[in-house]
């Protein structure tokens, strides 16, 4: 629970459970420079594939993701509020506000 409070992002990703190994995907989120802040690895209904649930401290997930795709890992999901998404958001309320004018 203590991580909850903690600023970050979260990535789901979903992996044999025989390539499974929480050191390999430890060792790509510390190589960009960010750490596990909770993780939580559940078992795929009717399939031999496990889900992982990786809190992280950092915000912006890019770097870490490019990673996992470059190592052929299947990123489910990822929640980040990053400089890209707040920067549309901003465009996006301009247009409106123009728009109103």
């Amino acid at each position: 629970m203590a991580s909850v409070q903690n600023l970050g992002g979260v990535i789901v990703l979903e992996v044999n459970q025989a390539d499974y190994s929480l050191t390999q995907i430890a060792s790509i989120i510390e190589g960009n420079e960010a750490k596990i802040l909770s993780a939580h690895v559940s078992s795929v209904p009717d399939s031999t594939k496990v889900e992982v649930t990786l809190k992280v401290n950092k915000e912006d997930l890019s770097r870490i993701l490019q990673t996992f795709y470059r190592y052929n890992y299947v990123v489910k999901a990822s929640f980040q509020n990053s400089d890209f998404e707040s920067g549309m958001k901003n465009k996006l309320d301009e247009f409106l506000h123009f728009l109103n004018i």
